[in-house]
C-alpha cells in the first residue's frame, strides 16, 4: 500500500497546492505533470542551464513529519547513487524555506500502466526488450545494496524511442541505512508486493524480482 496521508485536512492541503509560475531555488515551474500521496512533480526550467527537469516537491502539508522529510531524502541519497541509462537520473536535491525538492531528469513519455490501459497487451518482442531494460536498471541497484521496493507498471517510464527509465526510489532501502518505517508498517504497491514485504518482514533483492514478474 503506497503512503498517503490519512489526515483529510492534509489531503486537502496538497491538493490546493499549486506551485505553476513560481521559482524554487533557481528553477522556474512551468506545470504540474502529477501528484502522489507524497509529493508533487512538475515540468520546470533550470535557470543556469536553460534545461528542463522534472521537478520533484515534498508536499508542504507533509513537512512537519519527519519520516515523511527523511523518506523523501532517501529517495534523493537512493537514486543519486545511481547512474545507469535505464533509471532517471538525479540532478540536484535542495530546500527553499519550507520547500523540499529534487531536480531529476525529465523524461517524456509515459509509464507502462498507462500504456497498457491504452493499447493492451504488448508483442512478445517488445515485452523481451523492456524487461531486458529493466532487468539492467535493478541489477544495478542491487549491485549497490538499494531494493526499490516498489517496482510496479507505473514506475517504469518508456520514452517514445522506446528506452525504459525506472523512476521512484521513495521507498527504496539502502543497504545498511536506518528502518524508515515503522514497526509492523507495510509499504509498497499490494498488488506488486512479495508475500514476505506484505507481511512487513525484511526484503532484499528477491522482493523485486516477485514484483518485476507480476508487471510482467
Amino acid at each position: 500500500m503506497s503512503d498517503q496521508p490519512s489526515d483529510p485536512s492534509r489531503a486537502a492541503a496538497i491538493a490546493s497546492t499549486d506551485l505553476t509560475g513560481r521559482e524554487v531555488g533557481g528553477y522556474r515551474i512551468l506545470r504540474r505533470l502529477g501528484s502522489g500521496g507524497m509529493a508533487e512533480v512538475y515540468l520546470a526550467e533550470q535557470r543556469s542551464l536553460g534545461r528542463q527537469v522534472a521537478l520533484k516537491v515534498l508536499n508542504t502539508a507533509l513537512v512537519s513529519d519527519a519520516s515523511y522529510v527523511e523518506r523523501f531524502k532517501n529517495e534523493a541519497r537512493a537514486a543519486a547513487s545511481l547512474v545507469h541509462p535505464n533509471i532517471v537520473q538525479i540532478f540536484e536535491v535542495g530546500q527553499v524555506g519550507d520547500l523540499h525538492f529534487i531536480a531529476q531528469e525529465y523524461v517524456a513519455g509515459t509509464n507502462l500502466g498507462q500504456l497498457l490501459q491504452r493499447q493492451g497487451a504488448f508483442s512478445p518482442a517488445l515485452v523481451l526488450d523492456i524487461l531486458r531494460q529493466t532487468v539492467s536498471a535493478l541489477s544495478k541497484a542491487h549491485e549497490l545494496g538499494i531494493v526499490h521496493r516498489d517496482v510496479k507498471a507505473e514506475n517504469i517510464m518508456i520514452t517514445p524511442k522506446g528506452q525504459i527509465k525506472v523512476m521512484d526510489f521513495g521507498l527504496a532501502k539502502l543497504k545498511g541505512s536506518l528502518k524508515l518505517t515503522r514497526t509492523s508498517s507495510t509499504v509498497g504497491t499490494l498488488g506488486y508486493m512479495s508475500p514476505e514485504q506484505i507481511q512487513g518482514g525484511d526484503v532484499d533483492h528477491r522482493s523485486d524480482i516477485f514484483s518485476l514478474g507480476v508487471v510482467f
